[in-house]
């Protein structure tokens, strides 16, 4: 399998860089396009060869029966969009160039990173978090402080309506950076859900001194700006406040400031209406990060458009990474988790977020109900 993709991954690069040769304008946009379009295809190329008989539409990802080790119960789920080790060093970062402009080294660069994608499905236990919060028996601030991630029930004021007029854009840069981010607007979002969210954070962080919320958020599903999910393990920020995504003087100034100790973001996952069951069929699964060895992060430098490079974190698979989702999650909780952390008391980078992922139940009834989620 990994050798058909690599041909046709091979020979989309090899017709991007004769392009790239060419003088047109058209042609070197052309190269860019099938950067972007290679791993598309050759993941095409792939199912195509090996289809999942039990899930036709997403066959990257299977999951087997319900097995228990002690206390805590784990399905074993199969998933792509892992990298394969050794693509970056310790304290470097790859880099991945997705618009022009972009020369052949920035095409030979993000080539290897789609390359380096594209392998054979990986066998991950994924663990049941409702029993391991049971097992722990901590309270909820001191679970989210161990592991980076909790599930708050929280029934919510928003309606379906309200979740659609409060994300009005297809998920993007502005969700991850901030710029480009309405600030000055009103919404059901800033009128409602602002003062819960508020809430969940005063009781997981006590100590938070500031805490600044946008008014727009993300949603998922069917019938959504973002109809599909995201199947590759991931993090959408680096390790330190050097990492921050394009921070100006301001940010400088204020994180500088003897009062600030550290910056956390947080992300707040859920259901949401109009769906009416449980979420069964494409769940959130979210790792651990002290189970994360500091060799197997693939720090990326990534460009998504004309603002910049900006920095995020892919993931090569070990065995000893431990993964977890809520199984049968509802519109009134939300999973909390950690999406960047760091501390002046800090020495160097650490990990203290969670990687994360959507993956497909193999449990789910035909016919089950699609997801409908928001992220904010």
């Amino acid at each position: 399998v990994f050798e058909s993709r690599a041909v046709v991954g091979l020979s989309i690069f090899l017709v991007a860089l004769d392009l790239c040769w060419m003088s047109s304008a058209a042609a070197r946009s052309l190269a860019v396009g099938l950067v972007g379009a290679a791993p598309w295809v050759a993941s095409w190329w792939a199912r195509q060869e090996h289809p999942n008989p039990a899930h036709g539409r997403f066959p990257g990802v299977r999951c087997e029966e319900m097995r228990s080790e002690g206390a805590t119960s784990h399905i074993e789920a199969k998933m792509l969009g892992f990298h394969r080790k050794g693509l970056v060093d310790v304290g470097d970062w790859h880099c991945l160039t997705m618009c022009p402009p972009i020369n052949l080294v920035q095409i030979y660069s993000s080539v290897r990173y789609y390359m380096n994608m594209l392998r054979p499905h990986v066998v991950v236990k994924i663990w049941d978090a409702r029993e391991k919060e049971a097992q722990e028996g901590l309270s909820k601030a001191d679970f989210f402080k161990k592991y980076g991630f909790v599930l708050i029930s929280r029934e919510t004021a928003m309606s379906a309506q309200d979740w659609e007029a409060s994300a009005p854009d297809p998920l993007g840069i502005q969700h991850v950076t901030g710029h480009g981010m309405k600030k000055n607007v009103e919404t059901p979002l800033s009128r409602k859900y602002t003062k819960e969210v508020e809430q969940v954070i005063r009781e997981l962080l006590p100590d938070a001194k500031e805490i600044e919320l946008d008014p727009l958020l993300a949603r998922r599903g069917p019938g959504t700006k973002n109809p599909g999910y995201n199947f590759a393990p991931h993090q959408d920020y680096g390790f330190t406040a050097d990492d921050w995504p394009l921070a100006g003087p301001e940010f400088r100034q204020r994180f500088g400031r003897e009062d600030c100790h550290g910056l956390v973001v947080v992300n707040f996952w859920r259901p949401v209406r109009p769906m009416q069951g449980p979420v069964r069929k494409t769940p959130l699964a979210v790792c651990d990060p002290a189970s994360v060895k500091m060799q197997d992060i693939v720090p990326v430098n990534v460009r998504r458009d004309s603002l910049g490079y900006t920095k995020m974190l892919d993931l090569a698979f070990d065995e000893d990474q431990r993964w977890y989702y809520y199984p049968d999650m509802t519109v009134d909780e939300v999973l909390v988790f950690k999406s960047f952390q760091h501390f002046k008391s800090q020495a160097g980078p650490e990990l203290h977020t969670c990687f994360h992922t959507a993956f497909e139940h193999p449990a789910a009834p035909p016919g089950a109900e699609e997801r409908q989620s928001c992220e904010y």
